[in-house]
């Protein structure tokens, strides 16, 4: 017994360090405003119609967003036909308790507010539903119009 002794004494102090706290405190997962920060790319987009993708395809290389830690906001639409390219700036603010954001944007010299819910798919998947009133504002923006509820998903691109 007493050569193994020692053998189970190493064998306990290497069980006992190998242990780590099951608790997490959270502060190493990014919180949802910070998981929004980054250029999302448009993916895919529905309707009460229906599935809206093709006719997005159709009409615009990329639709891109850009999420800043300090809230700024870009939005950069690429459009095939060059007349309808669109680039606007501004700030956004999230409301993580009520799964909300809102972006600002210039458009056209105003301050544009834009207001979704938002929900994560996974960490690089993000879909906005646009209040209904930010639901007439992206349709004329996007010359053409949507039909609530009204789902864009978007992938993150960076």
């Amino acid at each position: 017994m007493r050569k193994l002794f020692p053998f189970l004494m190493l064998f306990g102090m290497l069980v006992l360090t190998a242990c780590d706290s099951d608790s997490n405190d959270g502060d190493d997962a990014p919180s949802e405003t910070e998981q929004l920060v980054g250029t999302w790319g448009v993916a895919g987009l529905t309707d009460a119609t229906g599935d809206r993708s093709a006719n997005l395809v159709q009409s615009y290389e990329s639709v891109l967003i850009t999420l800043g830690a300090d809230n700024s906001v870009t939005m950069a639409v690429n459009a095939r036909d060059d007349a309808g390219d669109l680039t606007a700036s501004g700030s956004y603010t999230v409301d993580a308790a009520a799964g909300t954001l809102t972006a600002t944007l210039s458009i056209g010299g105003a301050p544009t507010p834009l207001s979704f819910s938002y929900s994560f798919a996974d960490a690089n998947t993000l879909r906005l539903t646009p209040t209904p009133t930010s639901t007439v504002l992206l349709g004329a923006l996007f010359q053409t119009s949507y039909t609530d509820p009204v789902v864009f998903t978007f992938v993150r691109a960076s």
